[in-house]
């Protein structure tokens, strides 16, 4: 499955309707759709990824930017495939805002959560 340039953008524009709901300042700055294969038993799985590029201007800190990893399979291939209508693309903006939101608040409480990013600066 491919993140089309237009859904990409699309999407871009409604998480950042959402920044303005997280703890500290929060921009997404790129998003990327990627597959990965993994073995699972027997049987190799494939999984889609969103990454989520973002910077975070957090109080009385150097602006930091990070790439979180966000495992998107299940609605990926429903919210983001081809011919996603609006309504779609709104779930599927609440889901990662939720992600993104769960992400920044738990990353230094829960190793699992922090998993999910990875610092770039």
């Amino acid at each position: 499955m491919i993140l089309t340039s237009d859904t990409r953008a699309r999407l871009g524009d409604l998480l950042r309707e959402y920044e303005s709901t997280y703890a500290v300042p929060i921009h997404v700055e790129q998003l990327q759709l990627t597959q990965r294969v993994f073995t699972e038993g027997a049987v190799e799985v494939e999984r889609a990824f969103l990454g989520v590029e973002v910077s975070v201007a957090a109080p009385d800190n150097e602006p930091q930017r990070w790439l979180l990893s966000l495992d998107f399979d299940e609605d990926a291939r429903n919210l983001l495939g081809e011919g996603a209508q609006e309504a779609d693309l709104r779930t599927a903006a609440l889901i990662v805002s939720a992600n993104i939101d769960e992400w920044w608040r738990c990353k230094d409480h829960e190793a699992a959560t922090a998993a999910m990013g990875r610092r770039l600066s």
